[in-house]
């Protein structure tokens, strides 16, 4: 059960009679809780049915997880509907914390499509997380529970609630806690990110998506204990400046953005340039860690002709990750040549975002051989039945000595609310393409997936 959640002394519950058989309504209180805590907050609260001895239970759980998005992609294009769940989902949150009596948060996480117009509510919401301490603080706010919204209709992460503005002082014990801060579809400054990274001493996860009011952000000092920080779509960025930190994994979508330096913990990277980003652009700013990382992930759009860039060495590069756009039967043979740059490479992966491919009948093409000695997993997304991924998948057979695993994704790898019944239908074509190219040509001691 690991360490018992302590709780207040005020809770105390009325005893009820439990027959001898129902063992678990007999535990401690402090057990029952901690068991509630593994459930959604829906669930948990369901469990107040079961008998007076259950009724208030729930109310000290505490992790409130109110993650309610799996309606969204069935109302998104119906504005009607989307604005009655959002009041719902509003009543329910409100009714939810006022019957709540936890002390401290462990996490507190709201998962769902709102707005700049639920602005008071969620301004409340944080007030009764930061009162009670909170570890692991969500805002994923994503239109249609996946896409960044319009930044003039973003939700404001409250400033005045730190005090920055000054008009009030900000209650210095109440943030020191936080562990994790992700925010999705939430405008917030950099002065504001800025707080958190210097007075929360625990502080490892910081997570932005979609903000269009961050502009300049510094994530400077060995002192900081981050870990990971994730920058993404944040289109009014100016300058992202990452010096002499301890940092283990970055995300961000505006290389040309990055200031990078002293950073000798990194070793997970995943990075894309501005519009039309070339590889140029996206890996010059990263240069002073790739031969220290082991994980790799960049999206180009001239990531098709991988074969004309000089890759520096990737002495310790176990995976990597291209993302490109994929036009006609353009050859793919080129992702080869940075294998031949990453001696360690066990595992590549190449995600095609594709509009209206073509399939052309052409003979393969071939490669000058090159033993690939470590490469165990080839994973191929949006995969179309095309020569030119049926030549790349060729390559990899002849060439990959201890090939374990190809696994075939032919899913669009264009991210939407709802899918059309055409991709629906092309992604069915595409699989078919994928069964009939390669069942025969895959030996049986390599295993095929095909999604």
């Amino acid at each position: 059960m690991g360490k018992r959640q302590q709780l207040s002394i005020n809770f105390a519950l009325k005893k009820c009679p439990c027959t001898q058989d129902d063992r678990i309504s007999q535990l401690p209180d402090d057990i029952l809780v901690h068991i509630l805590s593994f459930l959604t907050i829906k669930e948990a609260t369901y469990t107040s049915v079961l008998s007076k001895r259950w009724l208030p239970v729930w109310k000290y759980i505490p992790r409130l997880d109110f993650d309610a998005t799996e309606p969204l992609h069935q109302v998104f294009f119906n504005h009607k509907l989307r604005k009655m769940h959002m009041k719902k989902y509003v009543r329910w949150v409100n009714h939810t914390l006022h019957k709540c009596e936890v002390h401290k948060l462990d996490q507190f996480r709201v998962c769902f499509d709102l707005n700049k117009f639920a602005q008071h509510e969620i301004d409340k919401w944080l007030e009764f997380a930061f009162a009670r301490q909170v570890q692991r603080l969500e805002l994923d706010l994503l239109k249609g529970g996946k896409e960044t919204r319009d930044f003039d209709y973003c939700y404001t992460f409250p400033a005045q609630l730190l005090g920055l503005n000054h008009k009030l002082p900000p209650l210095w014990h109440n943030f020191m806690s936080v562990k994790v801060l992700l925010l999705k579809s939430v405008n917030v400054t950099g002065e504001v990110l800025e707080f958190f990274l210097h007075n929360c001493p625990f502080l490892e996860e910081m997570v932005v998506h979609g903000s269009g009011t961050l502009v300049n952000l510094q994530v400077i000092g060995p002192s900081l204990k981050l870990k990971h920080l994730e920058i993404w779509r944040c289109q009014c960025l100016e300058s992202l400046k990452i010096h002499d930190t301890n940092l283990v994994t970055l995300v961000a979508s505006a290389a040309t953005k990055l200031l990078l330096s002293n950073a000798p913990m990194l070793i997970k990277v995943e990075i894309v340039g501005a519009f039309r980003p070339i590889l140029k652009d996206i890996l010059a700013p990263i240069s002073c860690v790739l031969s220290q990382l082991e994980v790799l992930k960049i999206t180009s759009s001239d990531g098709l002709g991988l074969g004309n860039y000089k890759f520096p060495e990737f002495t310790k590069l176990k995976k990597f990750v291209v993302h490109v756009f994929a036009w006609r039967d353009t050859s793919l043979l080129g992702c080869t040549h940075v294998i031949g740059a990453a001696p360690l490479l066990g595992e590549f992966e190449l995600k095609l975002v594709w509009f209206k491919p073509l399939r052309v009948k052409r003979e393969c093409k071939k490669m000058v051989s090159c033993p690939l000695r470590h490469l165990k997993v080839i994973r191929l997304c949006g995969y179309f039945g095309r020569t030119c991924e049926f030549e790349l998948v060729k390559y990899f057979l002849e060439n990959a000595i201890v090939l374990e695993k190809i696994i075939i994704d032919p899913r669009s790898q264009i991210v939407t609310p709802v899918l059309s019944l055409s991709t629906i239908e092309m992604e069915q074509m595409s699989r078919n393409f994928a069964k009939l190219q390669l069942e025969g040509e895959v030996p049986p001691r390599i295993e095929l997936v095909i999604l």
